[in-house]
């Protein structure tokens, strides 16, 4: 009985000179199993292969017009290259040692867990997960955080003027939010938004303020409370941090909330978590 040769070592280096030759005849979309051919070669991806049959249009080959008898075939061998084609993902900087197949490189990309998330301060480059950003943003900005808490319970944050941090798990992950405080000329608002590398998750919170005390005597009021509920979407940051604009802006009037109180003792309340397919 012959013996099997050995299996090689996985080739190191490689180069695809024509990268082309890894898609589809027809919509140029990157080729995976199944693989459809003609007799000369030409193949094209199981999707475009089924769109000739069904329009009648398989009776030769959409290339070299060549008669298809009996209609485009498997092309295994191809199947097994690509297969065999690896990629390091783009995120391999940050903690990825997954190395997708060429046709799955995108779409792992999309999802990959350790996709980074970027500082917003301002010539900040950089880059981490979620749990990375927030010891930087306290270790190298001095931004306030408030750590290890969970959906369902109301922590107490007391805000700066300025991006203050808040860190939750939910769904056996952590997820960062940005809570900036501006002043304007009537009080101080405060806009909510959740830094996460994937934009399908989505967050309803609640963020309550009340005070019922006569700070300094005379000009504030003795009794006040407010809450408000919303959505939060997620960022990755990669854009910048969100324009005051396009964030829910929670506002404290300044007979509320005078200007030489310097934090504002608020709850914050992670309610619910929805997480599109």
């Amino acid at each position: 009985m012959m013996a099997l040769p050995a299996k090689r070592k996985p080739l190191e280096n490689v180069t695809v000179e024509d990268a082309d030759t890894l898609d589809c005849g027809i919509c140029y979309r990157p080729l995976k199993p199944p693989v459809f051919q003609c007799a000369v070669g030409h193949s094209i991806c199981s999707r475009c292969r089924d769109k000739l049959v069904a329009a009648g249009r398989s009776l030769q080959c959409h290339v070299c017009r060549v008669p298809l008898i009996g209609g485009y075939q498997r092309c295994i061998a191809l199947e097994k290259v690509l297969d065999s084609i690896r990629l390091p993902c783009e995120n391999a900087a940050h903690g990825c040692d997954v190395r997708p197949a060429h046709y799955d490189h995108g779409e792992h990309a999309r999802a990959c867990p350790h996709k980074p998330c970027y500082c917003p301060a301002d010539a900040c480059g950089f880059a981490g997960s979620t749990a990375a950003l927030v010891g930087h943003l306290a270790a190298a900005h001095g931004w306030p955080c408030t750590t290890d808490t969970r959906p369902w319970v109301c922590v107490k944050v007391n805000l700066r003027d300025g991006f203050n941090a808040v860190s939750v798990h939910a769904s056996g992950q952590q997820h960062l939010f940005l809570l900036n405080v501006a002043r304007s000329p009537f009080g101080r608002a405060i806009s909510v938004s959740c830094v996460h590398p994937h934009q399908t998750v989505r967050f309803e919170v609640r963020l309550k303020y009340s005070r019922n005390e006569n700070a300094h005597g005379g000009g504030v009021c003795r009794g006040h409370s407010q809450q408000s509920q919303f959505t939060v979407a997620c960022t990755d940051l990669s854009g910048g941090p969100p324009s005051s604009d396009e964030s829910f802006q929670f506002f404290l009037p300044k007979c509320v909330h005078p200007d030489f109180i310097r934090t504002i003792a608020a709850t914050f309340e992670v309610l619910h978590v929805t997480i599109s397919v």
